[in-house]
Protein backbone atom coordinates (compact mmCIF):
# COMPACT_ATOMS: atom_id res chain seq x y z
CA UNK A 1 0.00 0.00 0.00
CA UNK A 2 3.12 2.48 0.29
CA UNK A 3 4.40 1.49 -2.36
CA UNK A 4 1.21 2.66 -4.24
CA UNK A 5 1.37 6.30 -2.32
CA UNK A 6 4.83 6.68 -3.13
CA UNK A 7 3.77 6.12 -6.77
CA UNK A 8 1.14 8.16 -6.76
CA UNK A 9 3.30 10.93 -5.60
CA UNK A 10 6.13 10.50 -8.00
CA UNK A 11 3.33 10.79 -11.07
CA UNK A 12 2.12 13.47 -9.50
CA UNK A 13 5.57 15.46 -9.37
CA UNK A 14 6.46 14.12 -12.43
CA UNK A 15 3.06 15.73 -13.97
CA UNK A 16 3.91 18.69 -12.07
CA UNK A 17 7.14 19.23 -13.73
CA UNK A 18 5.84 18.55 -17.04
CA UNK A 19 2.99 20.88 -17.00
CA UNK A 20 4.57 24.45 -17.43
CA UNK A 21 3.70 24.73 -20.75
CA UNK A 22 0.97 22.22 -21.66
CA UNK A 23 -0.09 21.25 -25.25
CA UNK A 24 -3.74 20.40 -25.36
CA UNK A 25 -3.18 16.23 -25.44
CA UNK A 26 -0.86 16.90 -22.03
CA UNK A 27 -3.79 18.90 -20.31
CA UNK A 28 -6.50 16.07 -20.85
CA UNK A 29 -3.77 13.53 -19.75
CA UNK A 30 -3.37 15.19 -16.66
CA UNK A 31 -6.79 15.25 -16.23
CA UNK A 32 -7.39 11.90 -17.16
CA UNK A 33 -4.54 11.13 -14.41
CA UNK A 34 -6.41 12.80 -11.65
CA UNK A 35 -9.50 10.48 -12.35
CA UNK A 36 -6.78 7.40 -12.52
CA UNK A 37 -5.84 8.55 -9.44
CA UNK A 38 -9.23 9.19 -7.90
CA UNK A 39 -10.78 6.01 -8.86
CA UNK A 40 -7.97 3.87 -7.32
CA UNK A 41 -7.71 5.88 -4.32
CA UNK A 42 -10.74 3.57 -2.49
CA UNK A 43 -11.12 6.44 0.00
CA UNK A 44 -7.68 6.21 1.22
CA UNK A 45 -6.60 9.78 2.21
CA UNK A 46 -2.95 9.33 2.22
CA UNK A 47 -3.61 8.47 -1.84
CA UNK A 48 -6.42 11.24 -2.11
CA UNK A 49 -3.76 13.57 -0.98
CA UNK A 50 -1.66 12.61 -3.60
CA UNK A 51 -4.35 13.16 -5.80
CA UNK A 52 -4.41 16.92 -4.84
CA UNK A 53 -0.93 17.28 -6.10
CA UNK A 54 -2.73 17.17 -9.59
CA UNK A 55 -5.75 18.93 -8.97
CA UNK A 56 -2.94 22.14 -7.79
CA UNK A 57 -1.60 21.92 -11.09
CA UNK A 58 -4.75 21.74 -13.01
CA UNK A 59 -5.64 24.61 -11.07
CA UNK A 60 -3.01 26.50 -13.23
CA UNK A 61 -4.55 25.38 -16.25
CA UNK A 62 -7.50 28.06 -17.42
CA UNK A 63 -9.32 25.48 -19.32
CA UNK A 64 -9.55 23.17 -15.92
CA UNK A 65 -9.06 26.21 -13.04
CA UNK A 66 -13.11 25.58 -12.61
CA UNK A 67 -13.21 22.03 -12.27
CA UNK A 68 -9.93 21.93 -10.38
CA UNK A 69 -11.48 24.58 -8.20
CA UNK A 70 -15.12 22.64 -7.65
CA UNK A 71 -13.18 19.39 -6.95
CA UNK A 72 -10.59 20.90 -4.53
CA UNK A 73 -14.01 22.04 -2.27
CA UNK A 74 -14.89 17.85 -2.60
CA UNK A 75 -11.56 16.80 -1.61
CA UNK A 76 -11.53 18.79 1.16
CA UNK A 77 -14.77 18.23 2.26
CA UNK A 78 -14.19 14.50 2.51
CA UNK A 79 -10.86 15.19 4.20
CA UNK A 80 -12.78 17.10 7.15
CA UNK A 81 -15.34 13.91 7.20
CA UNK A 82 -12.65 11.55 7.53
CA UNK A 83 -11.25 13.40 10.65
CA UNK A 84 -14.28 14.22 12.03
CA UNK A 85 -15.24 10.97 11.97
CA UNK A 86 -11.77 10.37 13.17
CA UNK A 87 -12.91 11.85 16.35
CA UNK A 88 -15.40 9.92 17.31
CA UNK A 89 -18.45 11.56 15.65
CA UNK A 90 -21.35 9.78 14.60
CA UNK A 91 -22.97 7.88 11.82
CA UNK A 92 -24.56 10.82 10.14
CA UNK A 93 -20.84 11.44 9.83
CA UNK A 94 -20.12 7.93 7.84
CA UNK A 95 -22.90 8.54 5.73
CA UNK A 96 -22.12 12.06 4.92
CA UNK A 97 -18.49 10.81 4.00
CA UNK A 98 -19.77 8.22 1.70
CA UNK A 99 -22.01 10.62 -0.32
CA UNK A 100 -19.12 13.32 -0.87
CA UNK A 101 -16.66 9.71 -1.90
CA UNK A 102 -19.58 8.40 -4.13
CA UNK A 103 -19.39 12.44 -5.53
CA UNK A 104 -16.07 12.66 -5.94
CA UNK A 105 -15.36 9.18 -7.71
CA UNK A 106 -18.46 10.04 -9.93
CA UNK A 107 -17.08 13.35 -11.17
CA UNK A 108 -14.19 11.39 -12.31
CA UNK A 109 -15.52 8.42 -13.74
CA UNK A 110 -14.95 7.84 -17.30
Amino acid sequence: MMKKIVLIAMMATALTACVQQPAPKEDSRLKEAYSACINTAEGSPEKIEACQSVLNVLKKEKTHEQFATQENVRVMDYQACIQARKTGNDQEVATRCDKIWQEIRSNNSH
